[in-house]
């Protein structure tokens, strides 16, 4: 476990030891947000840089929220440059997840980016960011602790995708499978996330994650489909996000309040 960061080994620890993980997104740029949902228990916070307006500087930000809460953060990346995966490990983050891997080929490319040594490794090299502890941590130190704790989630959002699975969950350096049911179903010319063609691919990819023994997971709007996919062996659940958290509790109070 790094000295320098020691929830991003607790995690790498937890995830790759096959625990049941619970997270959310974070989509809000305020940096108090963040501080806020890491007190709250989550095993992992995920900040969204995909799909909402979080830039470089208030990810820096939201990455220390998280460390100051004492939660790990794992960066949903807008893209999977080496730049943008190095900026973002840089920043902090205890590891990425990767949009739209459909193939073993972009798997590989990703998991390099996030290396200094192993699987072909190609991340720029620099002690002086967070995750270096401001220089404090040696070159072998900080190598070895990032080389050995980062972490590569995968997300499985296309037909393609689903068609290459096992050449995806086989490759070394993937922790995990994370499945978006969304953008497979407009993948497949589906508008229902729980159309049969949907369940049957979600289904495929959780066969292939148990024979790769790698942990995958899935977005969640609330708990009453947790049992369902527990029962296929999904092991991370990301649930909802603290827009839809704000919306679920300040809708319940109103009508709470009056009475409807």
């Amino acid at each position: 476990m790094s000295a320098m960061d020691p929830g991003r080994g607790a995690l790498a620890a937890a995830l790759r030891g096959g625990r049941e993980l619970f997270s959310t997104f974070v989509k809000t740029n305020a940096y108090q947000v963040t501080e806020i949902l890491g007190s709250c228990a989550f095993d992992f916070l995920a900040l969204d840089a995909e799909h909402a307006p979080l830039g470089i500087e208030s990810l820096d930000r939201c990455c220390l929220a998280a460390r100051a809460a004492g939660s790990a953060a794992l960066v949903r990346v807008p893209n999977t440059r080496p730049d943008t995966i190095m900026r973002v490990l840089d920043m902090g983050a205890a590891g990425i997840i990767a949009p739209h891997v459909d193939d073993a080929a972009s798997a590989r490319g990703i998991v390099a980016a996030t290396r200094y040594r192993g699987h072909e490794g190609r991340r720029g090299f620099s002690n002086s960011p967070r995750a270096g502890g401001y220089g404090r941590a040696s070159l072998r130190d900080h190598i070895d602790a990032s080389d050995a704790e980062t972490l590569v989630v995968a997300q499985i959002e296309s037909r393609l995708a689903v068609e290459n699975i096992d050449e995806i969950a086989g490759t070394p350096g993937i922790d995990c499978l994370f499945i978006g049911r969304a953008d497979l179903a407009v993948s497949c010319g589906r508008t229902e996330t729980d159309h049969p063609e949907i369940e049957q691919a979600v289904r495929t990819v959780a066969d292939a994650a148990r024979r790769h023994s790698v942990p995958a997971g899935i977005f969640l709007n609330g708990a009453s489909d947790l049992d369902r996919f527990r029962a296929l062996g999904l092991k991370v659940f990301i649930m909802g996000s603290d827009q839809s958290h704000l919306i679920q509790a300040c809708t319940a109070l109103l009508r709470q309040c009056r009475g409807a």
